[in-house]
């Protein structure tokens, strides 16, 4: 089984609020995988700019780490995902084919979302060290 790094970006905007972004039913902070020798902080704005175009993403501290089993290509895959606390002074977001919609919403308004407990952990603890 092969091991792959994600890198996620839970990204607070001017206004203090956390961009999610939809693909299919669940939201999720925005991010993926890695690419070959690809260095984490390059990984995290080339999927960020990839995702909603947004070009001008602050990188700060890994805030949380999870990891699950998925079949992203049809074989089981065990990935490692590393989320980081971000910002941006923009709050324009241009979505990829990837994801349905966006939201830039406060750790309150979570709970109105189907959303992963491990992305919603995430921006409530930047949400704590902002």
């Amino acid at each position: 089984m092969d091991t792959q790094v994600a890198v996620k970006a839970v990204i607070q905007n001017a206004d203090g609020k956390f961009l999610i972004v939809r693909e299919g039913e669940r939201w999720q902070a925005v991010g993926g995988r890695l690419e070959r020798g690809e260095k984490l902080e390059d990984g995290l704005k080339r999927e960020t700019m990839e995702e909603t175009g947004i070009s001008d993403l602050v990188v700060g501290t890994v805030i949380h780490v999870d990891e699950w089993f998925a079949k992203p290509e049809g074989e089981l895959k065990h990935i490692v995902a590393l989320f980081f606390a971000c910002k941006t002074a923009t709050s324009d977001v241009v979505l990829s084919h990837e994801h349905q919609e966006f939201a830039w919403v406060t750790p309150a308004e979570l709970d109105n979302y189907v959303i992963e407990k491990e992305i919603k952990q995430a921006i409530v603890l930047a949400a704590a060290t902002a």
